[in-house]
């Protein structure tokens, strides 16, 4: 046909009858565009691509109509019936005009090419791979419903992925890792197509029919078989070792977590140091059997490399990832069943259509006119001829490998290199801070579009500390809502990690501007209080503040000034200040020194000052010790030994001790301690306690007061001293002085004998008042050989001279007595509360009818003495008065101060207006005669002691 015959025949609709290619395109008019020349190329696990030179009549295609619509190339099968590619156009050529013909070109893919247009930064959280494609391809409306999943596994869920590049990318990086790869299942119908994805070969479709025969022979004819089939092999790696790291289960040194899986065998004599050795990242996997599967999925791309066959020849009806049996070969028909399957692995096609136009054609640019000549010079293809005498031609070029051998996608599509990216801490609604035991975070990428910035918007990221060791290091977790920089481990986009912490317009340092403040600062959980170490930089002014809002705490060092937020105040002192408003403590295990001598460079417990003044008073005090004991006074002894204890407890030298390790060669030699827990306080100028309550001071053993010179004691009311044993009062030069400008002085020995002594006068006078001696038995004054002596049965006196008595009368009269003033001190108690007072029976006190000298103590619970006296006429003590109800004990005295122990018996009754109480005792000596029975009288010769049974 001439080329207005074919134009005629493509307005006539008929030109595309029973042609070895025909299309099918719902953008235009039938026929618009009619197939010359076609070539097609797909590849399992990936997309296939049709690029088509096509003739029309009409040359005002609009070329943007056709992109992106579908479109079906149908090729003609030996059985006449047709096959076809459905896809959707990506590309669109006009080529040129010859004659009454336009030349065009378009190129469609399946919808997979869609993926290489669309970008996107996501992520997902635990969930598998099969999950996380099927959630791209869904973003696509061409791609739902039109890919399914058949696998013999299922895939483990990932804790983390990230996308940030394109889905062609994303998808295809995520298939080549986990060992999957797709094949195209073409609609019957030409209107689909539909994309399995698949881990194992035999899930890929078988040909129909299931066999491929290979022909030798090479005439130009219609021939659906191979005519040309060969083999290769290459050389590849045999081992295949991984390494891998687990934040959460570190691995130890000497045995880290890895695999190492060598390759099949049968392989040929292959070089044993063909070793792929490679970390794979950051826990890439966490058990042995994870490792060894994505190990063994780079074994298996190896070896489905390694051993490749290729067929040329007329088949029409085969496609990648079709499984077919190559029959009539002469090598391969000696193999087992099993080693004669194959899989194509790639498939190209070059076609051209039996269209009758002329062989002259004009080659346009971009057309497959010389591509489709050189295949034809080069090759003895498959002659298509049809009815009208035009004849067309077909060769496809396959690339297979055995069924018997895994197939994996090669790894071509790399992870995407990645950069610092900015991201907000997030947390919980209403959390200030969210984080783990790791001190994770999460965060909220300024990029992240698919979460409103809650706990959900990333997975746990680990954060980058200062400085983090076992046992030691810092720590300060990011805060909701502050920016972060985040890197990633070995540029892996799924192990992010926190690196930095930094400022901005909502999250502002508050130490800044000036470049001389710098520190820490945390800030209280829920609330405006913090903790800070700020160090003040200052010229001249150097000082460190650690500060506590808790109770206004701190610890201020140097050059002391007021600080507020970014503001250095007024100055406020040098040195240190440490205070709070709340409760303090200081404790030292060993010993601690405090002073205000001199601090040296030396060593801190070097008390050379203070333990010199302890040496001091030591000698102070045992000088004073000796002439007190001189004197007759009290020793001073155990306190000072208490000082020399004291003070040697200050002297204590120690050596360093060495632990092994690593010292640097310092930290040797010797320095002074102390060598028991003490606590010495030194100052050269003075020490001062003061307190608008009570002072406390207290030893279990001994308190010594040591002075060079005066010690001063002064009271705004009382000095009262409570002394258990003893008091010892001695002065070594000056004298003594005890004065009452008011008030009485008594002065009394409640238990034992009193004796004023001096080496000179004694002076015993009253300004305005008496002099009053008592004595319950005797009063003896002498000088010389001379004395008075004075007792209840009368007055004697002695001399070896004469007495002479000078006064204005003399007059003797009758014997009388006065009550002895004695008992002054029980009506000094009468203001208490409570009182006691005992009658004794006139057997004991008047055992022959005349009135006995007894005398008595009351003694309270507590054992103290409350007061003593001598019993009246009628044989009445005087009241004794508590301040608390006490059962007290009366002693009295009925044998003349010769003291037995009288045994007591069991009580009888008296008469209620005879004593206080109706409940008295009877007592008998502990010696008396077993024969002699208790009464109700006691002997008053013997008596001694006995209990007030009466309250």
């Amino acid at each position: 046909m001439n080329m207005t015959e074919v134009a005629q025949a493509i307005r006539g609709g008929l030109i595309q009858q029973d042609r070895l290619l025909k299309t099918s395109i719902p953008a235009l008019p039938e026929n618009a565009l009619v197939p010359r020349r076609a070539v097609t190329y797909s590849e399992l696990g990936r997309d296939f691509s049709v690029t088509l030179d096509m003739v029309s009549t009409a040359g005002d295609i609009e070329l943007k109509t056709l992109i992106a619509q579908p479109m079906t190339l149908w090729i003609q099968q030996s059985n006449k019936s047709y096959r076809p590619l459905n896809g959707y156009i990506h590309t669109a050529r006009r080529l040129g005009s010859d004659g009454s013909l336009s030349s065009y070109q378009l190129t469609f893919a399946s919808w997979m090419h869609f993926l290489k247009f669309r970008s996107d930064m996501r992520y997902w959280q635990d969930k598998s791979v099969d999950a996380i494609i099927t959630d791209v391809f869904n973003v696509h409306p061409q791609a739902r419903g039109q890919f399914e999943f058949a696998l013999l596994k299922p895939l483990p869920a990932r804790s983390y992925c990230r996308q940030s590049e394109a889905d062609w990318n994303f998808v295809h990086r995520l298939l080549e890792e986990e060992g999957l790869f797709g094949f195209w299942r073409q609609g019957s119908d030409g209107k689909s197509h539909r994309l399995v994805v698949t881990d194992d070969v035999y899930s890929l479709d078988e040909m129909s029919p299931s066999s491929i025969g290979f022909s030798r022979s090479r005439a130009r004819g219609e021939t659906d078989a191979f005519t040309q089939w060969a083999g290769s092999r290459t050389l590849q790696s045999t081992v295949h070792t991984t390494r891998t790291f687990d934040y959460k289960a570190p691995s130890s040194l000497v045995n880290p977590k890895g695999t190492t899986l060598p390759t099949m065998s049968g392989q040929g004599n292959l070089p044993d140091q063909a070793e792929v050795y490679e970390y794979t990242g950051a826990y890439t996997y966490l058990d042995r059997n994870r490792g060894e599967h994505l190990s063994k999925i780079h074994l298996e791309e190896w070896e489905s490399r390694a051993k490749r066959f290729f067929g040329v020849g007329g088949v029409r009806a085969i496609d990648a990832g079709c499984r077919f049996a190559l029959s009539g070969h002469p090598e391969h028909d000696r193999d087992s069943t099993g080693q004669r399957e194959f899989v194509a692995i790639k498939v190209q096609r070059h076609i051209e259509n039996n269209l009758p136009l002329s062989s002259h054609e004009t080659n346009f640019p971009h057309s497959l006119q010389g591509q489709l000549a050189h295949v034809k010079s080069a090759h003895t293809g498959e002659v298509v001829a049809h009815e009208d005498g035009s004849a067309g031609f077909y060769l496809v070029e396959v690339e297979a490998q055995r069924v018997t051998v895994p197939y994996r996608s090669p790894f071509e599509h790399k992870k995407p290199a990645m950069e610092l990216e900015t991201a907000i801490v997030v947390g919980p609604k209403g959390e200030e801070v969210h984080t783990d035991e790791l001190n994770r975070v999460k965060v909220m990428f300024v990029w992240d579009r698919q979460n409103s910035g809650d706990a959900s918007a990333s997975c746990w990221v680990r954060v980058a500390q200062s400085d983090t060791g076992g046992g030691y290091g810092s720590v300060h977790v990011p805060r909701v809502g502050e920016e972060v920089l985040v890197g990633y481990v070995g540029g892996d986009c799924d192990r992010p990690i926190v690196l930095h912490r930094v400022y901005n317009g909502n999250v502002q340092p508050k130490w800044h501007s000036n470049g001389i403040l710098s520190g820490f600062r945390s800030k209280e959980y829920g609330g405006s209080g913090y903790n800070h170490l700020v160090m003040d930089d200052s010229t001249g002014q150097s000082r460190a503040q650690l500060y506590s809002t808790s109770a206004d705490s701190h610890l201020h060092l140097g050059h002391l000034v007021e600080h507020s937020g970014n503001t250095r105040g007024s100055y406020l002192g040098t040195g240190f200040d440490l205070k709070s408003t709340a409760y303090g403590a200081i404790r030292a295990g060993q010993g601690l020194y405090v002073s205000t001598h001199q601090a040296t460079a030396g060593q801190p417990l070097d008390a050379g000052e203070a333990t010199e003044q302890l040496v001091n008073a030591h000698g102070v005090l045992d000088a004073q010790s000796q002439a007190s004991v001189a004197s007759q006074a009290e020793s001073l002894q155990s306190g000072s030994d208490a000082l020399a204890g004291f003070r040697d407890a200050t002297r204590h030298n120690v050596t360093a001790a060495s632990q092994g390790g690593r010292t640097a060669g310092g930290g040797t030699g010797s320095a002074n301690s102390f060598a028991k827990p003490v606590m010495l306080m030194a100052s050269p100028e003075g020490i001062a306690l003061s307190t608008q309550q009570s002072t406390q001071i207290t030893a279990d053993q001994h308190i010594n007061l040591v002075s060079g010179q005066n010690t001063h004691v002064a009271t705004g009311k009382s000095l009262v001293a409570s002394v258990a044993e003893k008091l010892s009062l001695f002065v070594q030069k000056a004298g003594m002085k005890l004065f009452a400008a008011k008030g009485k002085i008594e002065i009394q020995a409640q238990g034992d004998a009193m004796a004023l002594a001096a080496l000179k006068d004694i002076s015993i006078s009253t300004k305005d008042g008496r002099i009053v001696l008592t004595a319950p038995k005797e009063i003896w004054i002498g000088a010389g050989n001379s004395y008075i002596k004075i007792s209840t049965n009368g007055i004697e006196n002695g001399t070896p001279g004469q007495i002479l008595e000078r006064c204005a009368s003399w007059e003797k009269q009758g014997g009388t007595s006065v009550s002895l003033p004695q008992q002054a001190f029980f009506e000094s108690q009468q203001s208490l509360q409570y009182s006691q007072q005992l009658v004794l029976d006139e057997v004991l006190h008047k055992p022959d009818g005349i009135a006995q000298v007894v005398g008595y103590q009351f003694i309270g619970e507590s054992g103290m003495i409350l007061g003593s006296g001598v019993l009246d006429g009628s044989g009445e003590t005087l009241r004794a008065f508590t301040d608390t109800p006490q059962q007290i004990k009366a002693i009295f005295d009925l044998n003349h101060g010769k003291w037995k122990t009288m045994m007591y018996q069991e009580p009888f009754y008296m008469a209620g207006n005879e004593v206080d109480h109706p409940d008295a005792g009877v007592f008998d000596y502990a010696d008396h005669a077993a024969t002699n029975e208790a009464d109700d009288t006691t002997d008053a010769d013997d008596s001694e002691d006995t209990e007030n049974t009466a309250a």
